[in-house]
């Protein structure tokens, strides 16, 4: 697999936050809307400051994106997509 880097805002995260977790559902990355079919992991980083909150997801045409989250700032950011 290969790891290639996007690092870039997404225009929009669908995400679902319950008993104070978050678990995204869908990501618009471009004019592209993209489906979740399966959240593989997600993590926490808090040697940052705002914490941020990560998630490796697998969307339906078979990808892993890698995407995370700042507290307190509403901009999501795909970091990188894994690559065959």
């Amino acid at each position: 697999m290969n790891e290639v880097p996007i690092n870039e805002p997404l225009r929009k995260v669908y995400a679902l936050f319950e008993e104070g977790k978050i678990r995204p559902i869908a990501i618009e990355w471009g004019k592209q809307k993209l489906k979740v079919t399966r959240v593989n992991s997600s993590w926490i980083d808090r040697s940052l400051r705002p914490f941020r909150h990560g998630f490796s997801l697998t969307m339906e045409a078979g990808e892993i994106f890698q995407i995370s989250y700042e507290e307190g700032n509403p901009v999501w950011r795909l970091e990188y997509i894994l690559t065959d």
